[in-house]
Formats: structure tokens, sequence, C-alpha cells
């Protein structure tokens, strides 16, 4: 029980140092104090408590350090600046394929602006553009757009749900040139290429639905799956099984 509790307040730090602006030095400094004494008390009440709070102010250390900072040298800088920019940059995951549009998420290496003036820059941006060309992972890529901050609204903050996979500008109806190709993770390379020839293999053996439904289950791919049939899974609450889990597999393992 003594490591939910100090669970419990890890995530009560993490959502502390969300509403205040403090450095990780701060938290950090007050682990590290609240440390010595509740080792030196662990065998009493008040070794426990130290200890929460101890937790408390790391997990609060641990979301400062991850928060980027937003100046001249991260992308998300120049966001909501009017004009189009030049990206360069290397897409660094799946590429995530609708009907007519892929996501594509793009580690930018350099920024061009309208004056020909460039800056080498970081940060990743989630790139929206046509279906086709096909642009695989670890394709260096060159784009063009308008940086804009994520939306949100009183219902759902698309930017603070970027955030916490670490993006914080997006470009719509972007224009994508492939300018080379193979780079990126020699291994997530080859777990994409068995993911492909398993999806092939599938759409060969099976019809749709029965195919698009399979490759969700089994491989998380479902943008195949007819929008009626989506309708119908979420109407019946049952959309948990369409995503890929490990009780997934374990099922179609036993079968």
């Amino acid at each position: 029980m003594v490591v939910v509790y100090l669970g419990i307040c890890w995530f009560v730090g993490i959502w502390f140092a969300s509403l205040f602006s403090s450095g990780p030095l701060v938290w950090f400094a007050g682990g590290i104090g609240l440390t010595v004494p509740a080792f030196l008390l662990r065998r009493r009440q008040a070794g426990l408590v130290l200890a929460g709070c101890a937790s408390l102010c790391l997990g609060g250390a641990r979301y400062a350090v991850a928060q980027p900072t937003i100046d001249e040298t991260h992308v998300a800088f120049y966001n909501d600046q009017g004009g189009e920019v030049g990206l360069l940059g290397i897409v660094v995951r799946e590429p995530d394929v609708r009907d007519s549009y892929v996501n594509l998420r793009v580690a930018v290496e350099r920024l061009t602006f309208t004056d020909g003036t460039t800056r080498m820059v970081t940060g990743d941006v989630l790139v929206r553009a046509n279906r086709f060309p096909v642009v695989p992972y670890g394709a260096q890529v060159g784009v063009n757009g308008r940086l804009q901050t994520p939306p949100e609204d009183e219902t759902f903050s698309y930017k603070d749900y970027l955030a916490r996979q670490g993006v914080y500008s997006t470009m719509s109806q972007a224009r994508v040139s492939i300018l080379a190709e193979g780079m990126g993770n020699p291994l997530l390379h080859a777990i994409f290429a068995f993911k492909q020839k398993a999806q092939d293999t599938i759409n060969r053996l099976i019809p749709d639905p029965e195919a698009a439904l399979l490759s969700g289950i089994l491989l998380g791919n479902d943008n195949g799956i007819p929008p009626d049939l989506a309708e119908d899974f979420r109407t019946t609450g049952l959309t948990h099984i369409i995503a890929i889990s490990g009780f997934n597999i374990a099922i179609l393992i036993a079968i």
C-alpha cells in the first residue's frame, strides 16, 4: 500500500505543477529535502507523510522538466504569425492515414521564412496533408504552410491533448514534398514493414468489413472500418473491442 500512496502523491504533484509555474529546481529541492527526513523516520507515521510529500514534489519536478522552453530555437515560437513558412524535417511517427488526408508528425530541423531567411529550430509539428503522395515513416520532407497553435474550446482542448505527446504546433492543408527516405529508427522501419505485410495479407484473405475489423483489433488500424459499423460500435459501447490490446491478442491466440 505504501507504493500506492506514493504513486498517488506523485500524480498529485504533477497536477499541482500544471497549475503553478514553478521551476523544476524548486520542486526538485523540495523532494530531495523531504526524502532525507522521510528515510530517517521510515518506521514512523511521520516518515510516511514526509515520503508522500517528497513524492509529490518529485512528481512536480518531473512535470516541470517535461515542459519545453518555447523561444526562438523552438518551432512553436513562430505559431500564428500569419504568413506561410517552409519546414525541413523528418517524419518520426507512423503516418496516420485517413480517407482523404494523412497526419504526419514531423521533427523540424530548419525553418524558412517568406523573405528567404532560415533558422535552425527544434520541436515537432503535426502536419495534415493530402492523402497522396504516400509519405512513409523516416522520410525527410519539405513542408509549406501556416504554423498554428492547436485549438481548444470549452469541451475539449486539442492543445493539451497534443502537448501530452510533445507537440505544440500544427499545420493544416500543408504541401509536402519527399526529399529522401530511409531515415529514422531501423527497428521501427522493420516493425512498420511487418505491419504492412500483415495488413496486405488480411486484405487478401478476408473481405471487408471483416478485414477492417480484424485490422483494428490485431494491428490497431481502424481507418478502414465503415462509418455505419463504427457508429454501431459506439452505440453499443463496444468501441474498446476495436482498440489493440494484450487482452484482444490473447483472445485471438486462444481461438
